[in-house]
């Protein structure tokens, strides 16, 4: 089950999907409340919802399946953590997952180049982003992010025989790479932590998606 990231869609994690299936793996991808497109409906959501909507599709896919793999782009990672206590929950990836947020100086990069090099698709991205999320939206994120590090802090054993999957670009400008230690340092699972060189937060549209994935599957199928 993959969760696409806070203000994004389905076109985040598209290609792992579609690379999981071509691989003979059932792969599911549910869209979070608020995330049609519409930016009243955006406002409008609340993490609680969010949560539901995990909880909701986990339901369902335990009618049908007994051990399931939750698989969290960026803030899914953070509903992905948020839904690991569950029995049918074996094994977590979390994927460009934020701790600790943005990248000061790869963002300053990002806009130095675009505006003197004329790159004017990395401006859009960061207009486009800045656009998206209303203050009423960035408090729900960042309340589940508070949330999840609480989690964290005052987890029990209950996750101790599962596996867990780390995978983060160290210039994400979004989620700050120190956020990978954070999150293997603090979990009970049993972890595998993947560092790419270079990249930006969409692991899935960018330069390392190839290996990602593949680092996916090999980890789903304890390759």
């Amino acid at each position: 089950m993959i969760i696409h990231g806070f203000g994004g869609n389905e076109k985040e994690i598209l290609y792992l999907h579609e690379y999981l299936k071509q691989n003979n793996l059932d792969s599911f991808w549910i869209q979070l409340t608020g995330h049609d497109g519409n930016k009243q409906n955006f406002s409008k959501a609340t993490s609680d919802q969010w949560l539901a909507d995990v909880k909701r599709k986990l339901d369902e896919l335990e009618q049908q399946y007994t051990y399931i793999t939750c698989i969290g782009f960026s803030m899914g990672g953070l509903l992905t953590i948020q839904a690991s206590e569950r029995a049918s929950v074996d094994q977590l990836i979390l994927c460009s997952t934020p701790i600790y947020l943005y990248n000061v100086n790869v963002i300053m990069q990002d806009i130095a180049g675009g505006i003197f090099f004329k790159k004017q698709e990395k401006l859009d991205y960061y207009f486009s982003s800045a656009k998206t999320a209303s203050i009423r939206s960035c408090f729900q994120f960042l309340s589940l992010l508070q949330k999840t590090k609480k989690k964290l802090k005052n987890e029990t054993q209950s996750t101790t025989n599962k596996r867990m999957l780390i995978l983060q670009n160290r210039q994400d400008e979004t989620t700050y790479y120190k956020s990978a230690y954070y999150l293997a340092k603090a979990s009970k699972a049993q972890v595998s932590l993947k560092i790419y060189e270079n990249g930006r937060h969409q692991l899935f549209l960018g330069e390392n998606k190839n290996i990602a994935v593949e680092d996916i599957k090999k980890f789903i199928l304890h390759e």
